[in-house]
């Protein structure tokens, strides 16, 4: 793996984050109750938020990395992809975690919701050119 490997090793420790926090929330609602009693508190609201969508770009961001060295694409598109795909992790699901600490944060995840827009779309015109067979 060339480029795909940025993703896999980034999905695999982002995926063991945004499950450490599933846990902690866990925790949070089994010992503080007016957190439990509440469903749409913000703080809840956006670590619940942070925590699924950062298990699915996390996984997406493993699979990307599992398929694009296989694609009949240039390198420099192989990279764009790669890149984007990290970057949107990031920017999405990761600003929605900072958000109770950095509350500005969350004006930035937009962003990377967009990138992770363009970059299922650059992937599916990758996986139209075709795959090498391995």
């Amino acid at each position: 793996m060339k480029y795909g490997k940025k993703n896999v090793v980034f999905g695999f420790v982002y995926l063991i984050v945004t499950l450490i926090l599933g846990v902690f929330i866990s925790f949070k609602l089994q010992s503080d109750q007016s957190f439990a009693k509440e469903p749409f508190a913000f703080p809840r609201v956006i670590m619940r938020a942070s925590h699924a969508h950062g298990n699915l770009e996390a996984v997406l961001n493993i699979i990307i990395g599992l398929i694009v060295d296989r694609l009949k694409i240039s390198d420099g598109l192989k990279n764009t992809v790669t890149l984007l795909a990290i970057f949107g992790a990031i920017m999405h699901s990761g600003m929605l975690l900072i958000v109770p600490l950095i509350p500005i944060s969350g004006k930035l995840a937009p962003i990377g919701a967009i990138s992770f827009v363009v970059t299922m779309a650059l992937m599916a015109y990758s996986v139209s050119k075709g795959m090498e067979g391995k």
